[in-house]
């Protein structure tokens, strides 16, 4: 079977652009040369930022990185849960071809990935990068690990989950999952509930108004952390060598979001930013918005390309 089995047929620009770059520079063979990646994963979030288009929400932090970056306006998971979600990104497969398509099998009934399927990690490990799901940052928790994938597997997905590993080990790839927009709300209320504008579907209730006052204020703190990230990544001498994915694992928790085939439950808030001192991909146009339809497992491939890898033969 095939990495990306599905690679000859997409047409999205995410994907064009990461194979123009990688043909173009298939002859980097050091891995001291290649930039850092990082993916920063939200849970259960639609695309409800600021730079979307979305009142009573601040995410000055995001939509400063899409200004720097290009934001993708059409941009969807595979499928509206988090698990399958996950497995599908992580291997740059549809779940259901990968037999991880069912929510939190469990563990007895998880299948091996079938022969020349692996976890974007692997290939990354192969290559030389150190592969990390960071769970602390200045000694103090940060991110959840969460990893979720439907599947069994040879060997470690990632060798470190310290935010201070990475300076001393690059190049790297490192990912960060943020579940403060997974329902459980308590951030500080800052969205006026009087204010916000609802769905259309969604009854203009007292209570459905605080609901999404609720959402979109986790959202608001969401943006609060990525901060942290981005000024932590300055302040260690990396920023201008770390290309950076911004993306959800699927949409909103709410009716007809997540868990169900709808829009609201697959289509996802999705940025790519490469520093302007690295090599510009064609296709790559900073601060743009693409509007070309883009699914969240056309990550797995372009984080390959970006990091110089070639496609695999299988």
């Amino acid at each position: 079977m095939r990495l990306f089995r599905a690679l000859p047929l997409l047409t999205t620009s995410l994907l064009a652009v990461a194979l123009q770059f990688s043909d173009s520079h298939s002859t980097v063979s050091h891995a001291a040369e290649r930039p850092n990646v990082l993916w920063l994963i939200t849970e259960d979030m639609g695309p409800e930022l600021g730079c979307y288009g979305t009142e009573q929400v601040w995410t000055p932090v995001l939509d400063d990185l899409a200004r720097r970056g290009v934001r993708y306006s059409r941009a969807f998971t595979v499928t509206p849960v988090c698990s399958t979600s996950r497995s599908g990104f992580c291997t740059g497969m549809y779940p259901i071809t990968i037999g991880a398509h069912q929510h939190r099998t469990n563990a007895d009934q998880k299948q091996m990935l079938p022969d020349g399927v692996r976890p974007v990690t692997h290939w990354l490990q192969d290559a030389g990068y150190f592969t990390a799901n960071i769970t602390s940052m200045n000694g103090k928790k940060f991110g959840t690990g969460k990893t979720d994938w439907n599947f069994k597997f040879p060997g470690k997905p990632f060798q470190g989950d310290k935010w201070e590993e990475l300076k001393q080990r690059q190049p790297f790839y490192a990912q960060i999952n943020f579940s403060q927009s997974h329902r459980g709300w308590g951030a500080p209320a800052k969205a006026d509930p009087a204010r916000v504008k609802l769905p259309p579907y969604y009854p203009d209730h007292p209570a459905a108004r605080k609901d999404w006052a609720e959402y979109l204020d986790e959202i608001t703190e969401v943006d609060g952390l990525i901060g942290r990230v981005l000024k932590q990544l300055e302040a260690d001498g990396m920023a201008e060598n770390t290309i950076i994915f911004m993306f959800g694992d699927h949409g909103r928790a709410h009716m007809r979001g997540k868990q169900w085939c709808y829009d609201s439950g697959l289509r996802i808030p999705m940025i790519l930013y490469i520093p302007p001192t690295l090599a510009q991909p064609a296709g790559y146009e900073p601060g743009t918005v693409n509007e070309n339809l883009t699914a969240s497992i056309d990550i797995t491939a372009t984080t390959l390309a970006l990091a110089g890898l070639k496609k695999p033969e299988k």
